[in-house]
């Protein structure tokens, strides 16, 4: 094992052959074309060179997601996802043209335990797909816990309402950890829940227990009239 380099010093530049990145390339002459709004062997060309030039001048920082695809759970995430979006939308709709008052909606603290940026993004980007929730905040990672989600949720305005959405949103972040994390994240992610006491991966009907609150933590959720 080769020795850390001192502090202050400048870690050498990656060898030629992992800065050219053929996807990033692609998906950088893609843009240029939406920029020029022609498709033209001039154009391609050109945006090849300046592909090559912005990747050996600019070279990005390698990132190591840690992801292990698993084709049954990804489809079964999907097919789960497909009958949120159905349901919720029915519900939105109705709540749209029903009679009487206004619904009301609360502010719903969901924290997470995926301890990952990639698995806390991908849960805030499904869970704002789907009718009815907003993301209006996002923790990331960090020694004080392992993230977490404030939703506006429509049409919840009762504890039993508010924790349903937490619970629903938890076993959303679990079937993509369970989808998409390598054997190592995922037995850490399941040692987090048991510590945790949450019940996400053992009952997907029972209630999560109370989670210490700590800095950077949902220590609860508010109503909304």
């Amino acid at each position: 094992m080769s020795p850390a380099a001192p502090a202050g010093t400048v870690a050498p530049r990656p060898p030629l052959r992992e800065r050219i990145s053929p996807p990033v390339l692609a998906w950088l002459v893609v843009l240029w074309l939406l920029l020029w709004g022609d498709v033209s062997w001039a154009n391609v060309l050109s945006g090849l060179a300046v592909a090559l030039l912005v990747v050996l001048v600019l070279p990005l920082p390698r990132v190591r997601f840690g992801v292990r695809l698993r084709p049954l759970r990804l489809l079964a995430l999907l097919a789960r996802f497909a009958v949120d979006l159905v349901v919720a939308s029915a519900q939105v709709a109705w709540l749209a043209v029903r009679p009487g008052r206004q619904p009301r909606n609360s502010v719903v603290g969901v924290p997470l335990h995926s301890g990952s940026d990639l698995f806390v993004t991908l849960t805030a980007e499904l869970t704002s797909l789907v009718p009815g929730s907003v993301v209006v905040e996002v923790g990331a990672p960090s020694a004080h816990g392992e993230g977490f989600l404030y939703l506006h949720a429509l049409g919840v305005h009762t504890a039993a309402g508010r924790e349903r959405v937490r619970r629903r949103t938890l076993l959303l972040e679990q079937r993509l950890v369970r989808t998409l994390a390598a054997p190592r994240a995922l037995a850490e992610y399941e040692e987090r829940c048991r510590a945790d006491g949450s019940a996400t991966t053992r009952d997907a009907g029972a209630p999560a227990a109370p989670r210490p609150g700590g800095p950077g933590v949902p220590r609860g959720s508010r109503g909304d009239s």
